[in-house]
């Protein structure tokens, strides 16, 4: 290194004045510029970058603490549906068919553990049964997971296979 050192003196030595001048200002510029683009600007990029992350990043902790308290305002207001076991279900079932379906006969309810629970209604209207599901549907959160129905004589009136889950 001092060898290179000595090499530049010798050099600088056997130019006049002002070339000497010249090449030390220019080897100062050019020094500055490399600084500027290999260190200074990398450096101003990644703040503004980062800058910009954390601006994000705050919109969103902010969108996610508005969305956890709409969340648990909404957790408090509801039933909770995904507590209905199979024998809870079937109470239901039984109790609000017996009310929503006039003069349907209400052959068997039994749980089947891979499907839900399995009910067979005979001569329901078919209007009440659909408002009848509804209501499970909306008030209780049980869904209907299938439905067979078979017309029968009476006009409106079907018997009909339902399986039903909860959620």
């Amino acid at each position: 290194m001092s060898q290179l050192i000595e090499n530049f003196q010798k050099s600088l030595n056997k130019l006049n004045p002002r070339e000497r001048v010249m090449v030390v200002a220019g080897t100062l510029i050019l020094l500055a510029v490399v600084v500027y683009l290999f260190a200074w600007e990398p450096l101003l990029e990644k703040q503004i970058a980062l800058k910009a992350s954390i601006q994000s990043k705050q919109e969103l902790h902010q969108w996610m603490l508005t969305s956890a308290a709409e969340v648990n305002s909404l957790k408090g207001s509801g039933r909770r549906h995904d507590s209905l076991n199979s024998g809870a279900m079937q109470s239901v079932i039984n109790r609000t068919a017996k009310t929503a379906l006039p003069g349907a006969v209400i052959k068997r309810i039994e749980k089947n553990r891979q499907q839900g629970v399995q009910v067979w209604i005979e001569q329901v209207a078919f209007d009440d049964m659909m408002k009848w599901l509804g209501s499970l549907q909306q008030g209780k959160g049980i869904r209907v997971a299938s439905m067979v129905s078979e017309r029968i004589n009476q006009a409106g009136r079907v018997n009909v296979r339902l399986v039903l889950k909860a959620g």
